[in-house]
């Protein structure tokens, strides 16, 4: 609806009000109408246009956002689609329903179905398993760690790769804590790892084969430290440029065992891979953060592990069977659910690493909107200039502090979904997708957010509310 009509139609609610009301001066009386002419007087006439303050600054608002988008989307190379909304109405579109990769921002739908089907509260647990229970502390043969999925564990030498120093993450000690907790002294066999909740896929098949060699992602596994990278597991507290993807669940098994040793848990055997027996005892376990906090890591830092493992325990939990397609197929069918317009979304992974995935503007506003009902993800979102993927972006520009957005971000995709705080007072939601190869890369979508700084010029909406009364 154009703001002509909203203000039209808003005038013609009050006159209706107004008729529907207002007492007839013969069922009122002379008294009655003595009272109304004897009572407060307002300085602002009941139809004036200050009755109306959005209206009144979105007449003039409204179309000079729209030409200063035009003007700076005309220029991007590429295509782009955009959408910018306040309180529900649609100030801007652009192509806002064609279907573009989206890059992280599909993360935003991850994040919701994971809180819709795993429940906020939920955790991974990593469990410890014997053939038998201990004896005076010592596990008489081999011992196994029973992957859970959990996507945070990380020792504190692979913390220096961080790009983000306040990352957060799960300390590998406190595993290792946990047996000690359980007064284990000694394991006499190996120390195997098994990672068998998920299917062995460690990389969706339509990725891009960088991302094996890159640090993308870590290679898939319900058992991972350390992203999956080498050169952690004799000197895990120490960092290092020995980094290449390699076996998780082992990786994950000689890790734990060099922490063991160093904590007084001797470990005669050496580390492997393998599957604990059916009938085994568990010996200890270690619950991850709440799901809520999982997935506010994977907000804030766009971390693509988080997102697919997450993924795989969305189709463990929901099809029973821990594998990328079934999360996907069960995240879809909570999203329906959940009351979105999946027209055009193409989902084939959890994170958006995919080049193959597509959504609009319309759906990446409509899941941004929705993630920011809850207090803990909206917290997580990056903030210009400050914090998580936006902490080297925006700064010193008009959007520094005010714009908290996922970000979407690979070779040939730059994308926001988020919403912004103008100076003059107004909060703005936002999708904007771009799909090309303009030279400014994350800069594009910067450069966007910047516009909607401007809105609206002029004097604040409080300014234009009625007058106060006499």
């Amino acid at each position: 609806m154009s703001t002509r009509k909203l203000f039209a139609a808003a005038i013609a609610t009050v006159l209706v009000l107004i008729a529907c009301s207002a007492p007839s001066q013969a069922a009122a009386g002379p008294e009655s109408d003595q009272t109304t002419s004897s009572s407060v007087r307002l300085t602002t006439p009941l139809l004036s246009a200050r009755r109306f303050p959005g209206s009144l600054q979105a007449t003039t608002a409204d179309p000079e956002l729209s030409a200063s988008i035009d003007q700076y989307v005309n220029k991007v190379v590429g295509s782009t689609c955009v959408i910018v909304a306040q309180d529900g109405r649609v100030i801007y579109e652009r192509v806002s329903n064609g279907a573009l990769a989206p890059a992280s921002t599909l993360k935003l739908a991850t994040a919701l179905a994971a809180l819709d089907l795993l429940g906020p509260e939920s955790t991974f647990t990593t469990r410890f398993v014997a053939s038998k229970q201990p004896k005076n502390g010592v596990v008489d043969g081999d011992l196994y760690v029973v992957g859970g999925g959990d996507p945070l564990f990380a020792t504190s030498g692979y913390k220096t790769v961080f790009d983000d120093p306040d990352q957060f993450y799960e300390d590998f000690t406190a595993l290792a804590d946990s047996l000690k907790d359980a007064g284990i002294k000694e394991i006499t066999g190996n120390i195997v790892g098994d990672d068998s909740r998920y299917d062995a896929v460690r990389w969706v098949p339509t990725w891009p084969t960088r991302y094996q060699i890159g640090g993308t992602v870590a290679p898939l596994s319900a058992l991972v430290v350390n992203d999956g990278n080498t050169g952690y597991t004799d000197t895990p507290n120490d960092a290092t440029t020995n980094r290449k993807a390699g076996d998780s669940p082992l990786l994950f098994a000689q890790t734990l065992r060099t922490v063991l040793n160093s904590k007084g848990i001797k470990v005669s055997g050496a580390a492997a891979t393998g599957r604990a027996p059916s009938d085994g005892k568990e010996i200890a376990s270690f619950n991850s953060v709440p799901m809520t906090q999982v997935v506010a890591e994977m907000l804030t830092n766009s971390d693509n592990t988080t997102a697919e493992l997450v993924m795989k325990e969305i189709g463990l939990q929901s099809k029973g069977q821990g594998t990328t397609a079934a999360g996907v197929e069960a995240t879809k069918e909570s999203l329906i659910r959940q009351g979105f317009d999946l027209t055009g979304l193409v989902m084939l992974d959890g994170s958006g690493l995919d080049t193959g995935d597509r959504m609009t503007c319309e759906l990446n506003l409509a899941l941004i909107t929705a993630v920011t009902q809850n207090d803990e993800l909206l917290k997580a979102l990056p903030l210009g200039g400050k914090t998580g993927t936006l902490r080297k972006r925006m700064a010193a520009t008009p959007s520094t502090g005010r714009v908290r957005a996922k970000t979407g971000t690979l070779n040939s995709v730059n994308a926001l979904a988020g919403f912004a705080d103008t100076p003059q007072g107004n909060t703005l939601s936002f999708a904007f997708i771009h799909n090309g190869s303009d030279v400014r890369t994350t800069g594009v979508a910067d450069g966007f957010t910047d516009r909607l700084m401007a809105y609206a010029k002029g004097p604040r909406i409080s300014a234009l509310g009625p007058l106060p009364v006499k």
